[in-house]
Formats: C-alpha cells, sequence, structure tokens
C-alpha cells in the first residue's frame, strides 16, 4: 500500500486503506483538510482512467433544479468562459466517458480517459465547471437549459421552452416513469424521494433564477462533494493539482444535505391515477398495477444482495413461482420486478401490466397470498444455487460493454458513501455469497421476505388508468394557462419577453471567439494513433462445420458463438424466426421443462442467448447474409454442460404448449407496449432506412414490423395458435441443420478445446439440412414516409437516403462531418435553438445515411434543419484548431476499451463483412489527415441524402395531424 491510515497527502488526510480482491485495486478514503471534501481513490494497472465529483443534492420540490442544475454547470466557467465547454471536451477529447448524470439524491459529473493528458485536461474543466459556473450570473444559461417563455412577436402564441423542460415531457410521457412518480410521492412524502429530481414539466416553469442560484451556493460546496479517482496515474500530482488548483481555496462548512428516512406507513396506501393513450387506442387491458414497498435504512449488503436474488428467482427466471401466480390468475400480461438499493432506503417494485383497473384488489391479493406461502412452503433451493451461481459469474466477468468499469466501480460506491456508510463495502461481494450460499440451505430468504414484505407496512399500491385525450387535454390546459397569461400582460412586458426570446437566440445562434476556443486544452493529431490493431482469426473445420477462434486470455471462461444461416427461409418466415429467437430457452423441451432449464442455464453458465441479425458486405448495402446467432459462456471446466444445454434447445425445444406460447408471446407484447417510445429513434431509423436499402428492409423485420405481426399474433391466438406452433416448429428445422451453420470460440487454447470436444452435443442431432444458393429476401414495404402517432409529448424526426446510389463514395472525412454535425450543426440548430434534448447522425460505409432527433418538441422546423445542411456544409469555415478538435473528437471512439469477449466478436463482424485491416487503416487515416475542405466536398454528398423523399417520424399525435401532409401515411402505433 502506497500509505497508511493517518498519513497527510497534499492537503488529505488519509482516513482509511485496503485492498479489495473484487476490483483488483488498492483502495484509500480521504478527507481534504482544510475544505472538508471526501476522496476515494482505488489504485491499479487499468490505464482507462476515471474522475467524478458527485455532490448530495436533495430538492425539496419538482422543478428539477438538480438536473437543470446539471446542464447549465457544463456551460461555461471562470477559467473557460464558453457557451458550452462540454460540447467542446466532445468535439475534441480522446475520452472513454464524458457525462454529467442526475439521481434522486445526488448529481454526478463523470469522465474517462486512457490518455494522460486528455484526462487531466477533462478532470479541469469539469472541476472549474462545478465550482465557477457562468450559470449563477447568466440567466440565459437557465433560460435555454432549463425553461423560457418564448415569444417571437405579439400577435404570436406565447410558450415554453428550453432543454429540460422539452427532455422531461419526453421521460415523463410513459407509463413506467409516470408510475414511478406517483408511487415514490406516497411512499417517501417527507423525503427528497417524494420529489421529481429531473422536473415536472408542470412545475418546471415556476423556478426562478434566485432559487436557482441559492441551489448552488447550497450543494455546490466541497463540504458536500465526493471525489472518486480510479486507474493507473500520477496520484500525488493529481492529488496536488486538486488541492492547489481548486480545493484549497475553499473552508470546510456544514452544508444541510442529508437524506432523511422516512417513517413507515402505517398501512399500505392504494390508489388509481391516469395516463394518456392515443386516440385510436383501445382501453381495454391497459391498466398498469404496481406494488412499492420501502425497506429500512440500514440493510447489510449481504441482505441487498439476497433480495437481488430474490427478485430474480421469485420473478425474473423462467418459471418464477410469484410471476407464474400472476399468470395463472389471468389477471395480466406480464409481472416484472426491480429491487432498487441505489437510495437511503431500498425500494422493491412489482410491476402488472396488460390487466383491468378493477383488477387492483385482485393483483394484491395474489401476491400477498403468494409470497405468504413461498415463505411458509420454502423457495427452491436448487433455483437459489443457481441464481447465486449467475450472479457470481456476472460479478467475476466484470463485463460492461466496453464502457469503463472503473465508473461502474464509482457509481456502486456512492450507494454507500452518499449515506455515510463505507463505500469499500460496496464493492466486496465475496464474503457476502460466501455466506448466502451456506445460507441457502435454511430459512435466511424465507425469513427476508418475512421481514421487510410481508410485515412491513411500508408500502404503496398504484394502478394506472389509461385515458384517452389526457395528452391533448394537458396540452390544451397549458396552451389556455399561457394564453391567459399573455392577455394579463401589458405592451412593455410583453415587448421584454420578445427581446428576451430574441436575445436568447441570438446568444444561441452566435458562435464562440477564438480567444474563448482556446481556453480549452488540446491534443494535436500527432498524439493519435494510426495504427489499426492486428486480429488474428484461425479457421479449421470440425466434422464439416467451418469453425473460427479467436485467441485470447478470458480469465477462465469460454465464449462461443454459433452462426445459423437463414437461407433456407422465405420473407414470411422472418418474422417467425425472430420469435422463435425470443422463445427459445423459455419453452420446455423433450428433456427439461424451462423452469429446469433456466435453473440449468443459471447453474452451469453465464448466460445463453438468441437473436436474428445479418452481417453485410461493409461496402454494398444490398449484399448481406441472415442470420440467428446463439451465444453462450461458461465457466470452461462447466462447457460440457452448457453444449449440451444449447443442443437441447437448438435440437428439442418443444412448441405445442400452448398456455406457455401464450404466457410468452403477452410477456413480449407488454415490454414492447412499454418501451417502445422511448426508443422512438431506434425504431424510426430502422424503419427509414427500410425504405431505401435491402439490409435495411431485414433489420426492420425486427422493428416496428415485429411490434405489428407481434400484436396481430396475440390478438388472433386463441383461433390460430396451432398455425403457429407449425409455423415455429417449421422454422425452428429449416435454421438448425449443419449445412446452415459455422461458428466462433473465444479464449485460449483450453477453451478451444472445450468446445471442439463437445460440440458433437450440439451437432449430432443436427439434421445434414441443404444450402440452397442464395436468394437474396426481398420486402417491399407498403408505405414510405410514415408517421406513427403517440400519446407521447415529444417526436422523433428521422430523414436520410443512400448516398451510394447517387454515385458518391465512403471515405474518412464522413465520420468527422458526423462529429461536426453532432457537436455543432445539429446540437446548436435541434438542441439549443429548437429544444430538442438531442440529434443523432449515421453515415455508413455502405452508403446509408440518416438524421434523427430525440425527444423533440418539433417536427417541420427539424425537417427544414436537415434539408439546409448542405449550404451549412459548403460554407464551412473552421480554424486548423478547430478542426484538429473535430478530428480528435472522431478518434475517441477508437480508445473504447473492449472486452475479450468483444474483440472476439469485433474480429468475426469484421471477416464477415469483409472490413479488412487494410481499409480500416485507410479510413483511420482519412480521419487524421482530415481538412476542412475535404468536409466543404461533402456537401454534395449529403444533398443528394437529403434531397431524397425519405422521412419517418414518431410522436405526439396533435403534432403529427398538424403537419400530416408531409406523410403518405399516418397510423397509429400497434394496440
Amino acid at each position: 500500500m502506497k500509505w497508511k491510515k493517518g498519513d497527510q497527502v497534499h492537503g488529505f488526510r488519509v482516513t482509511a486503506v485496503s485492498h479489495i480482491e473484487e476490483v483488483n485495486s488498492d483502495a484509500y478514503q480521504m478527507e481534504h483538510v482544510k475544505s472538508g471534501a471526501r476522496l476515494m481513490y482505488l489504485g491499479n494497472d487499468d490505464d482507462n482512467k476515471v474522475f467524478y465529483i458527485c455532490f448530495r443534492t436533495t430538492p425539496d420540490n419538482s422543478k428539477g433544479t438538480p438536473h437543470i442544475m446539471e446542464h447549465s454547470t457544463l456551460c461555461g466557467s471562470r477559467k473557460y468562459p464558453l457557451k458550452e465547454p462540454f460540447v467542446e471536451l466532445a468535439k475534441g477529447s480522446l475520452n472513454t466517458f464524458l457525462n454529467a448524470i442526475t439521481w434522486p439524491d445526488k448529481t454526478m459529473y463523470p469522465i474517462a480517459s486512457r490518455n494522460a493528458v486528455d484526462f487531466h485536461n477533462l478532470m479541469d474543466v469539469y472541476l472549474d465547471a462545478v465550482f465557477y459556473p457562468d450559470c449563477i450570473k447568466n440567466p440565459q444559461i437557465l433560460m435555454q437549459e432549463g425553461w423560457h417563455y418564448e415569444l417571437e412577436n405579439k400577435n404570436g402564441p406565447l410558450s415554453y421552452n428550453g432543454v429540460v423542460y422539452n427532455e422531461m415531457k419526453g421521460a415523463l410521457s410513459t407509463p413506467d416513469a409516470i408510475i414511478e412518480g406517483k408511487a415514490m410521492e406516497k411512499l417517501f412524502p417527507d423525503t427528497t424521494y417524494g420529489v421529481e429530481s429531473g422536473g415536472d414539466p408542470e412545475l418546471i416553469p415556476t423556478l426562478s433564477f434566485r432559487e436557482f442560484t441559492e441551489f448552488h451556493r447550497r450543494f455546490y460546496h466541497p463540504s458536500n462533494s465526493y471525489i472518486y479517482l480510479y486507474g493507473d496515474m500520477d496520484i500525488d500530482e493529481t492529488l496536488k493539482y486538486i488541492d492547489h488548483d481548486y480545493l484549497s481555496a475553499f473552508d470546510r462548512r456544514n452544508v444541510d444535505s442529508g437524506v432523511k428516512t422516512q417513517a413507515p406507513l402505517s398501512g399500505r396506501v392504494s390508489f388509481v391515477t391516469p395516463y394518456g393513450v392515443a386516440e385510436n387506442d383501445s382501453l381495454q387491458k391497459k391498466a398498469i398495477h404496481a406494488l412499492f414497498v420501502a425497506f429500512n435504512d440500514h440493510m447489510s449488503t449481504m441482505e441487498s444482495l439476497a433480495f437481488r436474488i430474490l427478485n430474480y428467482v421469485l420473478i425474473d427466471v423462467d418459471g418464477a413461482p410469484l410471476k407464474q401466480a400472476m399468470l395463472n390468475a389471468g389477471i395480466g400480461s406480464d409481472l416484472s420486478g426491480d429491487y432498487c438499493d441505489s437510495y437511503k432506503q431500498p425500494v422493491w417494485t412489482l410491476e402488472l401490466t396488460g390487466s383491468e383497473v378493477e383488477d387492483q384488489y385482485r393483483f394484491a391479493q395474489i401476491l400477498d397470498n403468494t409470497l405468504r406461502n413461498i415463505a411458509l412452503k420454502g423457495i427452491d433451493k436448487n433455483m437459489l444455487e443457481a441464481a447465486l451461481n449467475r450472479t457470481e459469474f456476472t460479478a467475476r466477468e466484470n463485463d460492461y460493454q466496453g464502457r469503463p468499469k472503473g465508473l461502474f466501480y464509482g457509481v456502486r460506491a456512492m450507494d454507500m458513501w452518499l449515506y455515510d456508510r463505507n463505500p469499500f463495502d460496496a464493492l466486496r461481494y465475496i464474503d457476502d455469497i460466501d455466506t448466502l450460499r451456506k445460507n441457502i440451505r435454511t430459512n435466511y430468504f424465507e425469513n427476508l421476505l418475512i421481514k421487510y414484505i410481508i410485515k412491513n407496512p411500508h408500502q404503496v399500491l398504484v394502478t394506472m388508468k389509461p385515458e384517452k385525450g389526457l395528452t391533448e387535454k394537458v396540452n390544451r390546459e397549458t396552451a389556455e394557462k399561457l394564453a391567459s397569461f399573455k392577455s394579463s400582460l401589458s405592451d412593455e412586458q410583453l415587448d421584454k419577453i420578445i427581446e428576451s426570446t430574441r436575445l436568447l437566440k441570438e446568444r444561441q445562434a452566435s458562435g464562440e471567439t477564438e480567444e474563448a476556443l482556446k481556453t480549452i486544452p488540446l491534443l494535436s493529431r500527432n498524439d493519435l494513433n494510426r495504427n489499426v490493431e492486428k486480429e488474428q482469426l484461425d479457421k479449421d473445420v470440425i466434422s464439416g462445420i467451418n469453425h473460427y477462434h479467436y485467441n485470447v486470455h478470458t480469465t477462465g471462461i469460454t465464449y462461443i458463438n454459433l452462426y445459423f444461416k437463414l437461407v433456407n427461409l422465405k420473407e414470411e418466415d422472418i418474422p417467425y424466426a425472430i420469435l422463435l429467437s425470443t422463445l427459445l430457452r423459455s419453452l420446455s423441451t423433450t428433456k427439461h421443462s424451462f423452469g429446469e432449464l433456466a435453473r440449468l442455464s443459471n447453474a452451469y453458465t453465464g448466460g445463453m442467448s438468441f437473436s436474428v441479425g445479418s452481417y453485410g458486405n461493409i461496402d454494398n448495402e444490398s449484399d448481406y447474409m441472415p442470420i440467428l446467432t446463439v451465444r453462450g459462456k461458461a465457466l470452461t471446466p462447466k462447457v460440457d454442460r452448457m453444449m449440451d444445454l444449447l443442443g437441447e434447445i437448438i435440437n428439442h425445444t418443444l412448441f405445442t404448449d400452448t398456455k406457455r406460447l401464450k404466457e410468452l408471446l403477452l410477456q413480449e407484447k407488454s415490454e414492447w407496449d412499454m418501451t417502445a417510445f422511448s426508443r422512438g429513434h431506434d425504431l424510426v431509423m430502422t424503419r427509414l432506412a427500410s425504405y431505401f436499402s435491402k439490409q435495411g428492409e431485414f433489420s426492420e423485420q425486427a422493428g416496428l414490423s415485429y411490434y405489428y405481426f407481434l400484436t396481430n399474433l396475440v390478438h388472433n391466438f386463441d383461433d390460430d395458435y396451432e398455425i403457429l406452433q407449425e409455423r415455429l416448429t417449421d422454422v425452428s428445422r429449416k435454421i438448425f441443420t449443419r449445412k446452415n451453420l459455422f461458428f466462433e470460440t473465444i479464449g485460449e487454447a483450453e477453451e478451444k478445446k472445450a468446445v471442439t470436444d463437445t460440440l458433437s452435443f450440439i451437432t449430432d442431432d443436427l439434421p445434414e439440412g441443404k444450402l440452397p444458393e442464395y436468394r437474396r429476401l426481398s420486402f417491399l414495404p407498403k408505405f414510405i414516409n410514415e408517421a406513427f402517432m403517440t400519446s407521447g409529448k415529444v417526436q422523433y424526426v428521422a430523414k436520410g437516403g443512400n448516398f451510394k446510389v447517387h454515385g458518391f463514395t465512403y471515405s474518412g472525412a464522413l465520420a468527422v462531418m458526423e462529429t461536426i454535425l453532432r457537436y455543432e450543426y445539429l446540437w446548436k440548430k435541434v438542441r439549443v435553438l429548437g429544444g430538442a434534448y438531442g440529434a443523432f447522425t449515421r453515415f455508413l460505409r455502405n452508403g446509408n445515411s440518416e438524421l434523427c432527433s430525440y425527444r423533440d418538441p418539433n417536427l417541420a422546423e427539424t425537417i427544414c434543419v436537415y434539408k439546409e445542411l448542405p449550404e451549412y456544409l459548403e460554407n464551412l469555415v473552421l480554424s486548423e484548431r478547430e478542426m484538429t478538435k473535430y478530428v480528435i473528437g472522431t478518434m475517441a471512439a477508437s480508445e473504447i476499451q473492449l472486452t475479450p469477449f468483444m474483440k472476439g466478436e469485433r474480429a468475426m463482424t469484421h471477416y464477415l463483412t469483409g472490413n479488412t485491416r487494410e481499409s480500416r487503416l485507410k479510413i483511420r487515416n482519412e480521419i487524421i489527415d482530415c481538412t476542412v475542405q475535404d468536409i466543404r466536398n461533402l456537401a454534395p454528398l449529403v444533398r443528394s441524402v437529403m434531397e431524397d423523399s425519405y422521412l419517418c417520424v414518431m410522436g405526439s399525435e396533435e403534432k403529427i395531424r398538424k403537419d400530416k401532409e408531409l406523410f403518405n401515411i399516418v397510423q397509429s402505433m400497434p394496440d
């Protein structure tokens, strides 16, 4: 260990020292003597360095002050007098993570980078932003990021606008968000958890500048801060810098920010509240019931881990008893559960969708009776053991999909640190798992249910009742309120709002001065790596089947990907193949029930999954291979059990259990109903690509087309279930043949051998099959230029085309252009001026190109922004410094730290798509050498795409009807 408890280090006193095996780090807690700031450092050899500063922010109202402050602090500061230093960092940093996040009781500013200079630069901008922000002096920042009255002229309508205001209109449009907000209000009436820290759109416009600045003065002080450092860095210099440049300027003070403990409710509180649905939607089976249970604030880490396991065993796993009891009662389509211990008092939520309002009492009755029964008769010990194995595997694998693992450790630490508990304990799990394993054979888990659920009166039961026209009613009331307010204003007051609107737009539209831009520290192009990692895929043939192996150290975990080509399927088979991929492992086989399969999977594997997708030629959108991919992972000594299970599922799944099939369809439909709007950007971009791309047509079969397909299956299930069973059986036989199969292993020699020795467990029962000549599938869309109406309050607006059909080719300059659009043109036009939360761009090697806005209050206005893009590019003027910034920002994507599995899958993807190392090197060099003239030269390419007539939108029914002339077809979402 570098220091011991009591040591003084650059103004910090070491208060705790430990080695934490689970995160392979020497851990230190420190306190800054002068300012009172807390600091935690995890020292290790990970080059992906992480920093955050976090403040305990505990609002007592729903005006959204913490959320708006999070946005606003990053809009200029003492050392960085720009309008948006955050954006300038995103444009020109090699960061592996850059964001700011608001929770109900804390606000965090995290960054990560593998480059030491870049890491220091990011840290400095963030520290200056939180301690010396311009937003506490400039009301225009609150107007832009929070809310403002907008009025162009005296005859125009008065409206609200602002980034957070519009973001929360979108975020609180979903039933899940509404039900959580209403429940937390009743569950925690006397604490900060009872208000909406993100902001209620009804209340955001009541936030004054005085309240806003007072919030910063109160909470953004080092004595209320938590600083986290992780990774391989010069920790002495880092601590010296933080002390000298920032913390030493502040004196310790008492900050009243503690999270109160809610006194328990005397009994369960029940109520009904409405949520909006579209005019054409049916009201049948649209009610949602949820039970929220609050625990006490001194649960141990082992109890919390046990409750995560209980949630999985009782609700999530196939055959879970609590879910099964609810489905057997026939009062809903899906039961989901969530255990959240990132609050001072953990909350367990159980939510039933697809129900009727009058079933609220029955819902609660079934939950109560089933939980009592389970506690009395006991939980399946084998399932608890399997779930614990699954939990341990996930914890040891540490797979965060390329995101910095050090950040996740830091977030987890805050789950205890914020409440004055030991953050080191949050990172340890080995002893807890060992103790829980011993406790499985006792009544430990059952006693937890009795103590924290059955005998705990601190519960809220809420039912969401669907109501047509509710969104329009709220919009109408807001418009009437604004109109009434406008009519009460004098000409002088109206002139003042018009002038403030003009001045804000003027500020938003203006560029940064060269002097201000130079304050942001910047790497040079010479700091960029021109090399592309070599990828070695070893190929051999095993029993006539092509095998590819990626050799990499995987800490004793074996990964296998089985690829089944879908060349024997017709167009009408594809939706059934997609459905099949969601059903496999959740249906019984000839050997095991679906519940037993789930237990065996958890006991012997780290997970098995099935998905349908495609691998397209990197340069040709119409040349693609549709694939059903089977993924599995296990500790190498258990590979034989995994392969046996995979073989059983692939070869011997039964589709004859009509009741189970219906349950799964209803659950799948319910999941789509609850999440479709929140991922509207993905759905409209996928739909848009289907208008002009053959591979896009195929990919869209898993998008909105699948949602409509699924809805139709559910509606007609009782009449057509036999047809469905026949189709699933037929499609399964067509897909799972030896001729269709090739596979990849990821690991070292031991992992490769473990798979090849047991491949026969899968292939012995596979029919040989026939491999016909490849025939390209053709899904002719019935419509193009569609709008999908929802009860949401914002839009997702997508427009695009394919530049290759117009004779253009791809170059690395397009990747740099995307960075410019995302953080300059679209940021200013769509987010800053338009009030949307953000916008996406996608210009692919195969020519497919798309722009899409996210949580956008506008529709036609955003389309105009897209159409004006070519002119912007033609007239683009950037200094060499600014151009270098965009190049560096573009290269940040290549800095992501890949897990061994991700490296292996990437190598296979490159191989299947023809993306050679030479072509990747060429594009990387084109990015690094990109000039502003290269960007200007892209204007004709972009114009060709923007002049294509392809458009797809999802959003507010009211807004879409207003602009319906833009579309060939306007339709409701599946019901």
